[in-house]
């Protein structure tokens, strides 16, 4: 009977110790460092621990079972990290600092000892392949070396997807293994020369993908192949306008391998929106929101973010009407837009502690001053300033005489909402019917614009 309470708390403690696991690492180098721990979700990282490394730079995660299966992020600072698959077990790794993936060594998991080995294997083909494509298509085909190059580009090839395999049948239930099935890279003929490769990888790109599985949204290989594949698309020779045009296309084949599942769908939506903010392709925006906003949820109260910045997007492409704007000026006087009586007018968002739009604004307000019918345009600024004195001193330091206002609530502005504002400077160039006919991202494209609705003196 004395015995009981030791048993007891002998298989309490095995229990709750077969429910955590831990991620040791050994990073020569790195002593008394407080580090990082984040997941993925796509290409977004969300740190969930953080510990200090010892003087040896060795430290621990303790991670529960519970933690699902995916990518994770050891963050050493802000430009150095480790990303390595998590699968219900023990992870050890040591590494130096200094070269953290070329001396990295995994001890521990069959996980990564999978995914470092498909890491190292793929860099390796990478070189050898983009060394040996351009000699296969520019050798010339009666030398005897050609052929030596031919069946080299062959075998660089044919060996990578044999090792790729091989990894598959070893681990075919690993988490490792989905991502590497789907970076499995395309098989491309010699006879293909750089533009016949790029058109084959535009039609086969997807045909290892499989994009119904909703545990690697917890990765970012969804996201990785989405900005690869626009990749194939892009020229450096292409005008903003040719780019989006053809970033456009690549939209349609990515949504429509994506369409299968609902939540892949989504996440895959609002990565690609979330990208060409960040670059500005309006064109390309307004196309998403026009074909694939997400509408399985039928509840007004329920919509997600991303739909409501769709269906913004919608509202707001070139033809709409645009938003009513009532915001104050300076001394606290309502403006209101739909009262403004001219043919055209420019409605710009910006701030005072956005260093762009500092630059951007004179050239504008030259434009308006000096080369621009004051009877055909009227420009309403609309600042996103959250302190009045801060916007005050930017409007007097410019000099600006045209329409002021700003409701000193940042990125709140209902003006800002209603445009569904992202970024500074931001503008749309309106007719007398407030319905938008331009905008103009760079100072360029407003010149442009305004040559366009012959505007300009």
């Amino acid at each position: 009977m004395k015995k009981t309470p030791f048993l007891l708390f002998f298989f309490i403690s095995t229990l709750l110790s077969a429910q955590n696991h831990t991620f040791k690492f050994t990073v020569k180098g790195l002593a008394l460092k407080e580090v990082y721990l984040a997941n993925f979700y796509g290409d977004k990282n969300t740190k969930i621990d953080s510990v200090m490394s010892d003087t040896t730079g060795f430290f621990v995660f303790n991670v529960s079972q519970g933690m699902p299966a995916g990518m994770y992020r050891v963050l050493l600072d802000k430009n150095s990290f480790i990303d390595l698959i998590y699968n219900d077990e023990d992870i050890e790794i040591s590494t130096q600092v200094d070269a953290l993936y070329d001396s990295l060594k995994v001890l521990k998991s069959d996980e990564n000892m999978e995914y470092f080995a498909f890491l190292k294997e793929g860099n390796n083909y990478r070189r050898k392949f983009d060394l040996l494509a351009p000699v296969v298509n520019y050798f010339p085909k009666d030398d005897p070396f050609c052929d030596t190059v031919l069946n080299k580009y062959i075998s660089v090839q044919k060996q990578f997807l044999k090792f790729i395999d091989s990894l598959v049948a070893k681990y075919p239930d690993n988490y490792a293994t989905k991502i590497i099935r789907i970076r499995k890279p395309i098989y491309y003929n010699p006879e293909l020369n750089e533009a016949g490769r790029r058109e084959y990888a535009i039609e086969h790109y997807f045909d290892n993908v499989d994009f119904t599985d909703v545990e690697l949204v917890r990765s970012n290989v969804y996201t990785t192949l989405a900005i690869e594949y626009l990749t194939l698309y892009s020229n450096p020779s292409f005008k903003q306008d040719q780019l989006e045009n053809e970033f456009i296309k690549a939209v349609d084949k990515i949504m429509y391998k994506a369409m299968d599942n609902n939540i892949i769908y989504d996440f895959i939506v609002d990565y690609l929106v979330g990208g060409f903010e960040r670059y500005h392709f309006d064109k390309v925006l307004d196309y998403i929101a026009e074909n694939y906003t997400p509408e399985q949820c039928e509840n007004e109260d329920k919509k997600n973010d991303l739909q409501t910045r769709l269906e913004k997007y919608a509202e707001l492409s070139i033809g709409k009407k645009a938003p009513d704007i009532s915001i104050p000026d300076e001394g606290g006087n309502a403006i209101n837009l739909n009262k403004i009586k001219s043919k055209y007018t420019l409605v710009v968002f910006w701030a005072s502690w956005c260093s762009h739009c500092i630059e951007t604004l004179p050239k504008i307000y030259n434009l308006y001053e000096n080369s621009i019918n004051r009877k055909n345009l009227e420009v309403l600024a609309v600042s996103l300033d959250g302190n009045k004195d801060e916007w005050i001193a930017a409007l007097h330091q410019g000099g600006y005489t045209w329409l002021n206002g700003s409701d000193l609530k940042g990125w709140d502005s209902q003006a800002a909402v209603d445009y569904n504002v992202y970024a500074t400077p931001t503008m749309f160039l309106l007719d007398k019917n407030q319905k938008i006919v331009a905008k103009p991202i760079t100072f360029q494209e407003l010149k442009n614009a305004l040559i366009e609705e012959n505007i300009l003196e």
